[in-house]
């Protein structure tokens, strides 16, 4: 399965011509992870910190002519206490503005180190594990 995020394109994403700051991708991602994570486990709160983050810039994104930008997330890995997203974000038209991966991992915040996920977890993510499209 994958998961989809709708995500508006706000004015502040934009410098003086109307082009999306490529920064503002990041956050585009993260909200895809976070709309992800709350629907994967809507009653339970996980411990995850950002460890990695790649982005494959592919089109310009261009405020008013794109309001709204849809992101297309998947698992590629899942690990012992971490795993990777896949993003694609796309114009509502199908254009394929960027890429990339997040690798996040389950943090034990007083211990200040990785702990394992749970099999409940694994197996949780595991419907959302999708090898990437070439």
């Amino acid at each position: 399965m994958k998961h989809e995020t709708r995500i508006r394109v706000r004015f502040s994403d934009t410098d003086l011509n109307g082009h999306v700051n490529n920064a503002v991708y990041a956050t585009y991602m993260e909200e895809s992870r976070i709309a992800f994570v709350r629907e994967v486990f809507p009653d339970d709160r996980l411990s995850l910190v950002l460890a990695s983050l790649h982005i494959d810039y592919r089109a310009q994104t261009h405020y008013p002519e794109h309001q709204w930008v849809v992101a297309t997330t998947w698992l590629t890995r899942i690990g012992r206490s971490s795993f990777e997203f896949y993003c694609e974000i796309r114009s509502e038209e199908g254009v394929l503005l960027c890429e990339g991966t997040a690798v996040v991992v389950n943090f034990d915040f007083v211990a200040q180190t990785s702990q394992p996920l749970s099999d409940e977890v694994k197996a949780r993510l595991s419907q959302y594990l999708v090898q990437k499209e070439d």
